[in-house]
């Protein structure tokens, strides 16, 4: 095994190295194109990730009829040539996700108490209220009655770490309560279900985050709204584009149709995307075979909770729990592990319910979250990417064996 002193928590000198002639020259079509806002290039991404997304291998729930017409819909449609709309950043993409459901104003959104403070802050800024309830001991999100009021309407799915909630409760709750379903998918790009529906296919309408550091991310910021609804992604991409009028395929300049805001994915940003997301997929398998050698190396440490490496997840993030003799010691932990060259992070180091300028906000409602509470000081993310190799695991189980002997 050749010697590790240093592990990144993500590398993307490295990604850019592996894709650097491609990437460039793909910058530079963009650059001599000078269609640098709303291009083809913007368009060519929209289309691939609309495609990537939405063509699973089954559809279980359609039948023959069904799946007929929709794919006869999707042919004729001249004015939806996709159900991607690409947008200025992930936060952005969830406001934007928000405004195109039409709600009323201050209607209530449930929100997972141990996601993003993005995900309050763009309910907030939409003008709805957020409802913070608590997620469960391993930090997944069960939608529960007692969460309900009279002024709920919507209900968001996080997504987190790169494992999908168990989407089909949420489509039952939202069914059962009339409600809206949003998934956030800012971590779970390429992730599937048990049924094989990827990640923002299934609720109402999605959003994405293609930050630098995502498993399909670009060189600054990128967003994207998606919906199976192609009303939704009308009403979406005109939202995007200062509530201009979008039809045939064309922008009708100054037409208007609502206040919307200047959110658009940049042409060159969208170039790399497309590009990049080719490789989505082998990255995504790497990422499960350094989740499955983390397991096998982590497995013996008692003051560790693992993540169940049977789940189906991308792995955004490989997240461990301190327990036991060590359940008050991870900050302890992650200074022991940068120390010794082990990059790590916390998502994230405050549950929403302990926020105080959320606690202070009137249109933040806060259930109990004693899960996500806990959670928050005892969780801790080790480097997990496709620049990670199994040397790199190793050494990582080689300090927490020397951490063990400190307990």
């Amino acid at each position: 095994m050749r010697k590790v002193e240093q592990v990144a928590f993500l590398d993307l000198k490295a990604q850019f190295s592996d894709m650097e002639r491609e990437i460039l020259a793909g910058v530079q079509e963009v650059c001599q194109s000078a269609e640098f806002v709303l291009g083809s290039a913007v368009g060519e991404f929209e289309q691939s990730f609309s495609d990537y997304i939405f063509s699973y291998e089954s559809e279980p729930e359609l039948s023959m009829e069904q799946a007929l017409e929709q794919r006869i819909q999707s042919l004729s449609s001249s004015t939806h040539p996709n159900r991607c709309v690409g947008v200025g950043n992930g936060t952005d993409a969830l406001e934007i996700a928000i405004a195109a459901l039409d709600l009323p104003p201050k209607s209530e959104i449930i929100v997972p108490a141990n996601a993003y403070f993005a995900c309050v802050e763009a309910v907030l800024n939409a003008g709805m209220r957020a409802v913070v309830v608590d997620c469960e001991e391993d930090g997944s999100f069960t939608p529960k009655d007692s969460m309900l009021t009279p002024q709920t309407r919507a209900i968001l799915c996080v997504h987190l770490y790169g494992a999908m909630q168990h989407i089909s409760a949420f489509e039952a709750y939202a069914q059962k309560h009339s409600l809206k379903l949003i998934e956030d998918c800012a971590q779970a790009h390429g992730a599937s279900d048990e049924k094989g529906r990827r990640a923002g296919s299934i609720g109402d309408i999605a959003c994405f985050s293609f930050y630098p550091g995502k498993n399909l991310g670009c060189y600054g910021d990128g967003g994207a709204v998606v919906s199976k609804d192609l009303a939704l992604v009308q009403k979406a991409r005109e939202l995007a584009n200062h509530g201009q009028k979008f039809a045939n395929g064309i922008w009708e300049k100054n037409t208007h149709l609502s206040l919307g805001r200047n959110s658009r994915l940049d042409s060159i940003q969208a170039k790399i995307l497309h590009l990049k997301l080719a490789s989505l997929d082998r990255h995504n398998a790497h990422r499960q075979r350094c989740a499955r050698e983390y397991c096998t190396q982590l497995e013996r440490f008692s003051y560790l909770k693992l993540p169940s490496v049977f789940a189906q997840s991308v792995w955004h993030l490989f997240v461990v729990e301190c327990c036991g003799r060590a359940e008050s010691k991870r900050d302890e932990l992650l200074a022991f592990l940068r120390q010794r060259g082990v990059e790590c992070g916390v998502h994230y180091p405050n549950a929403l319910s302990e926020i105080a300028i959320l606690q202070a906000c009137d249109d933040v409602a806060i259930h109990n979250a004693p899960n996500a509470k806990h959670r928050a000081s005892t969780i801790l993310s080790l480097p997990i990417g496709e620049h990670l190799d199994f040397s790199h695991i190793a050494y990582i189980a080689q300090v927490l064996a020397e951490f063990e002997q400190t307990l």
